[in-house]
Protein backbone atom coordinates (compact mmCIF):
# COMPACT_ATOMS: atom_id res chain seq x y z
CA UNK A 1 0.00 0.00 0.00
CA UNK A 2 2.62 2.00 0.96
CA UNK A 3 4.63 1.33 -2.15
CA UNK A 4 1.78 1.83 -4.46
CA UNK A 5 1.50 5.49 -2.66
CA UNK A 6 5.28 6.50 -3.42
CA UNK A 7 4.52 5.18 -7.16
CA UNK A 8 1.25 7.31 -7.62
CA UNK A 9 3.01 10.18 -6.13
CA UNK A 10 5.96 9.97 -8.25
CA UNK A 11 3.90 9.58 -11.84
CA UNK A 12 2.02 12.54 -10.76
CA UNK A 13 5.12 14.82 -10.12
CA UNK A 14 6.69 13.82 -13.03
CA UNK A 15 3.45 14.60 -15.26
CA UNK A 16 3.07 17.57 -13.63
CA UNK A 17 6.20 18.42 -14.41
CA UNK A 18 7.46 17.22 -18.46
CA UNK A 19 3.75 17.70 -19.64
CA UNK A 20 3.94 21.37 -19.46
CA UNK A 21 7.78 21.42 -21.28
CA UNK A 22 6.45 19.12 -23.69
CA UNK A 23 3.49 21.11 -24.31
CA UNK A 24 6.14 24.26 -24.59
CA UNK A 25 8.66 22.68 -26.82
CA UNK A 26 5.44 21.57 -29.22
CA UNK A 27 4.60 25.39 -29.35
CA UNK A 28 8.40 26.49 -30.60
CA UNK A 29 8.04 23.72 -33.06
CA UNK A 30 5.21 25.47 -35.01
CA UNK A 31 6.53 27.80 -37.59
CA UNK A 32 3.22 29.54 -37.40
CA UNK A 33 3.17 29.86 -33.76
CA UNK A 34 6.26 31.44 -33.62
CA UNK A 35 5.10 33.73 -36.35
CA UNK A 36 2.37 34.86 -34.21
CA UNK A 37 4.66 35.44 -30.99
CA UNK A 38 6.58 38.51 -33.55
CA UNK A 39 2.79 40.09 -32.54
CA UNK A 40 2.97 39.88 -28.84
CA UNK A 41 1.77 43.32 -27.30
CA UNK A 42 -0.42 46.22 -27.55
CA UNK A 43 -1.73 47.56 -30.57
CA UNK A 44 -4.60 50.39 -30.97
CA UNK A 45 -6.14 51.42 -34.88
CA UNK A 46 -9.10 51.46 -36.45
CA UNK A 47 -11.89 48.98 -37.23
CA UNK A 48 -13.60 49.78 -40.68
CA UNK A 49 -16.96 47.70 -41.00
CA UNK A 50 -20.41 48.26 -42.71
CA UNK A 51 -19.36 51.95 -43.58
CA UNK A 52 -18.55 52.66 -39.78
CA UNK A 53 -15.16 53.58 -38.08
CA UNK A 54 -14.46 52.29 -35.02
CA UNK A 55 -11.93 52.51 -32.55
CA UNK A 56 -10.27 49.16 -31.71
CA UNK A 57 -7.60 48.57 -29.05
CA UNK A 58 -5.93 44.78 -28.96
CA UNK A 59 -3.40 42.78 -27.04
CA UNK A 60 -1.60 39.62 -27.79
CA UNK A 61 0.19 37.75 -24.78
CA UNK A 62 1.51 34.46 -24.22
CA UNK A 63 -0.51 32.12 -21.52
CA UNK A 64 -0.13 28.68 -20.05
CA UNK A 65 3.21 28.28 -19.96
CA UNK A 66 3.74 29.92 -23.54
CA UNK A 67 2.23 27.34 -25.36
CA UNK A 68 -1.01 29.69 -25.89
CA UNK A 69 -1.29 33.34 -27.04
CA UNK A 70 -4.64 34.90 -26.13
CA UNK A 71 -6.14 38.19 -27.97
CA UNK A 72 -7.85 40.85 -26.84
CA UNK A 73 -9.73 42.73 -28.20
CA UNK A 74 -11.96 45.88 -27.34
CA UNK A 75 -14.31 47.38 -30.02
CA UNK A 76 -15.63 50.47 -29.07
CA UNK A 77 -15.21 49.29 -25.71
CA UNK A 78 -16.85 45.76 -26.51
CA UNK A 79 -14.68 43.08 -25.32
CA UNK A 80 -13.97 39.71 -26.99
CA UNK A 81 -10.96 37.27 -26.18
CA UNK A 82 -9.16 34.77 -28.94
CA UNK A 83 -6.69 32.38 -27.97
CA UNK A 84 -4.45 30.59 -30.60
CA UNK A 85 -3.15 27.16 -29.48
CA UNK A 86 -1.56 24.42 -31.45
CA UNK A 87 -3.90 21.64 -31.98
CA UNK A 88 -2.25 18.17 -33.41
CA UNK A 89 0.25 20.10 -34.59
CA UNK A 90 -1.56 22.96 -36.35
CA UNK A 91 -2.05 26.43 -35.00
CA UNK A 92 -5.43 27.15 -34.22
CA UNK A 93 -7.72 29.89 -32.78
CA UNK A 94 -11.18 29.52 -30.20
CA UNK A 95 -12.66 33.42 -31.17
CA UNK A 96 -14.76 34.30 -27.79
CA UNK A 97 -17.37 36.59 -29.95
CA UNK A 98 -20.02 39.88 -29.23
CA UNK A 99 -22.26 37.98 -31.13
CA UNK A 100 -22.78 34.97 -28.36
CA UNK A 101 -20.48 32.22 -29.85
CA UNK A 102 -17.13 30.41 -30.20
CA UNK A 103 -16.12 29.48 -33.65
CA UNK A 104 -13.00 27.49 -33.90
CA UNK A 105 -10.64 28.57 -36.48
CA UNK A 106 -7.33 26.55 -38.05
CA UNK A 107 -4.90 28.21 -40.17
CA UNK A 108 -5.12 27.72 -43.67
CA UNK A 109 -2.29 29.45 -45.13
CA UNK A 110 0.95 31.12 -43.97
CA UNK A 111 3.81 32.88 -46.27
CA UNK A 112 6.51 35.23 -44.84
CA UNK A 113 3.77 38.42 -44.14
CA UNK A 114 0.66 36.76 -43.45
CA UNK A 115 -1.29 34.07 -41.54
CA UNK A 116 -4.92 33.15 -42.60
CA UNK A 117 -7.26 31.36 -39.99
CA UNK A 118 -10.36 29.39 -41.37
CA UNK A 119 -13.73 28.15 -39.69
CA UNK A 120 -13.00 24.70 -38.67
CA UNK A 121 -16.87 23.21 -38.51
CA UNK A 122 -15.89 21.35 -35.30
CA UNK A 123 -16.92 23.89 -32.89
CA UNK A 124 -20.74 22.74 -34.15
CA UNK A 125 -21.62 26.00 -35.45
CA UNK A 126 -24.00 25.91 -38.83
CA UNK A 127 -24.05 28.97 -41.02
CA UNK A 128 -27.45 28.27 -42.14
CA UNK A 129 -28.94 29.26 -38.61
CA UNK A 130 -26.38 31.98 -36.96
CA UNK A 131 -23.91 34.47 -37.65
CA UNK A 132 -20.21 33.85 -36.67
CA UNK A 133 -16.50 34.78 -37.77
CA UNK A 134 -15.31 32.14 -40.76
CA UNK A 135 -12.20 33.58 -41.61
CA UNK A 136 -9.29 36.16 -39.85
CA UNK A 137 -6.20 37.40 -41.70
CA UNK A 138 -3.39 38.71 -40.36
CA UNK A 139 -0.92 40.73 -42.23
CA UNK A 140 2.46 42.28 -41.03
CA UNK A 141 6.01 42.80 -42.38
CA UNK A 142 9.03 41.73 -40.65
CA UNK A 143 10.11 39.69 -37.41
CA UNK A 144 9.13 42.56 -35.36
CA UNK A 145 6.34 44.30 -36.94
CA UNK A 146 4.81 47.88 -35.84
CA UNK A 147 2.04 48.25 -38.04
CA UNK A 148 -0.56 45.54 -39.15
CA UNK A 149 -2.88 44.72 -41.15
CA UNK A 150 -6.25 42.07 -40.22
CA UNK A 151 -9.28 41.18 -42.06
CA UNK A 152 -11.83 39.45 -40.30
CA UNK A 153 -14.97 37.71 -42.00
CA UNK A 154 -18.47 37.01 -40.54
CA UNK A 155 -20.76 34.75 -42.70
CA UNK A 156 -24.02 33.18 -42.01
CA UNK A 157 -27.52 34.45 -41.13
CA UNK A 158 -28.33 36.57 -38.59
CA UNK A 159 -31.28 36.77 -35.71
CA UNK A 160 -32.95 39.37 -37.68
CA UNK A 161 -32.49 36.94 -41.02
CA UNK A 162 -29.91 39.37 -42.37
CA UNK A 163 -27.58 36.97 -44.60
CA UNK A 164 -24.18 37.13 -46.23
CA UNK A 165 -20.65 37.74 -45.59
CA UNK A 166 -20.02 40.90 -43.15
CA UNK A 167 -15.99 42.04 -43.64
CA UNK A 168 -14.02 43.73 -41.16
CA UNK A 169 -10.66 45.71 -42.14
CA UNK A 170 -8.67 46.86 -39.20
CA UNK A 171 -5.65 48.98 -39.72
CA UNK A 172 -2.91 48.20 -36.14
CA UNK A 173 -0.22 50.37 -34.79
CA UNK A 174 1.56 49.02 -31.86
CA UNK A 175 1.82 51.29 -28.92
CA UNK A 176 3.76 51.20 -25.39
CA UNK A 177 0.28 51.62 -23.99
CA UNK A 178 -3.50 52.37 -25.30
CA UNK A 179 -4.55 55.74 -25.82
CA UNK A 180 -7.68 57.55 -23.19
CA UNK A 181 -10.22 56.79 -25.79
Amino acid sequence: MKTSKIVIALLISTIVFVLPSVAQDNAKQNPAFEKMKNILGKWEGTLERSGKKIHLQTQYRLIGGGVSIVEDWIEDGEEMITVYHNKNGQLNAVHYCALGNAPTLALSSMDSDSLTFTFDPICGLNPKKERFVTRMLYRFKGGNPTEMYSEGVSDGISVDGEEGEVIGKVTLTKVDEWSKN
